[in-house]
């Protein structure tokens, strides 16, 4: 995928609320997260690197705080050596111990331990990730929004995330056909694999085919109920469906995952006024 990609959301069918923001920027997140966009933490969230941290390190002794881990972040915020942060976190702190501090009352805590999460966490702390969505730090919520899509991208075998990765690759460069055939493999080989739904659901939204799309949107929240993305991929299908009542429902459902999502908020408050 080149750095700058060119795609454009469907236009909403005249009469419907406009809404393309909220899947459109997911294209180029994830790309930047996989394929080194302009975003600074590219490197830091490449799926299925080597250097994750176990669940539990034998021989590490893991400090009673984050305070360490925050001098690490802090290091790594002032030089974006993220080589080094890479390094220095898998020594001092298991997966677990991670995990512990993402709901730590100290601020920067929280923060290096949920950048920390984006690097090395797995499935396994997608509920915590998505907790921290309602944390009131912007900040927590952004590093939270990206380590949920790393984590994602990782959810299956090493070959079956490298497989995800192509499809991505693929609808950033137009091949929405070929993707939507790659996907459909990924998920004959991996039929529990969130991720691989959605960016079918991606492809075909694309395509026009709202109906396809928002089937594979449900099919992704089966399997992830905390996949922010496909619950904004399913209402806007939804909308363009002319399903008003079903979007404005599932609109709710991601504003109970990002109570702090103004534009959300704003977007039900105009459907609600629409349906009056």
């Amino acid at each position: 995928m080149s750095r700058q990609t060119t795609w454009k959301c469907a236009a909403p069918a005249p009469g419907v609320l406009d809404l393309r923001g909220s899947w459109c920027p997911i294209v180029f997140v994830v790309a930047a997260i996989l394929f080194g966009g302009a975003a600074t933490f590219s490197k830091a969230w490449a799926p299925g690197s080597s250097d994750a941290p176990r669940s539990t390190s034998p021989g590490v002794l893991e400090p009673e705080s984050g305070s360490l881990l925050v001098e690490y972040y802090e290091s790594f915020l002032a030089d974006q050596d993220i080589d080094s942060f890479r390094q220095r976190v898998p020594a001092r702190y298991s997966r677990g111990g991670l995990a512990r501090l993402v709901e730590s009352s100290d601020l920067s805590t929280r923060r290096a331990a949920i950048f920390a999460l984006g690097l090395f966490g797995g499935y396994e702390n997608n509920a915590l990730l998505a907790r921290a969505l309602r944390d009131n730090d912007l900040t927590v919520r952004f590093l939270a929004q990206d380590a949920l899509w790393a984590v994602w991208f990782r959810a299956d075998t090493p070959e079956n995330n490298r497989m995800l990765e192509e499809v991505l690759s693929l609808i950033g460069r137009g091949h929405l056909d070929e993707a939507h055939r790659t996907a459909t493999r990924l998920i004959e080989r991996a039929p529990k694999f969130a991720e691989a739904y959605n960016q079918r659901a991606i492809a075909s939204f694309f395509r026009g085919q709202f109906e396809e799309s928002a089937a594979d949107c449900r099919r992704a929240l089966e399997y992830n109920p905390y996949h922010t993305g496909a619950l904004g991929g399913l209402y806007q299908c939804e909308l363009r469906l002319n399903l008003r009542s079903d979007a404005i429902k599932t609109m709710r459902r991601a504003q109970k995952l990002q109570p702090h999502d103004e534009r959300l908020r704003r977007d039900i408050s105009v459907l609600e006024a629409l349906q009056d």
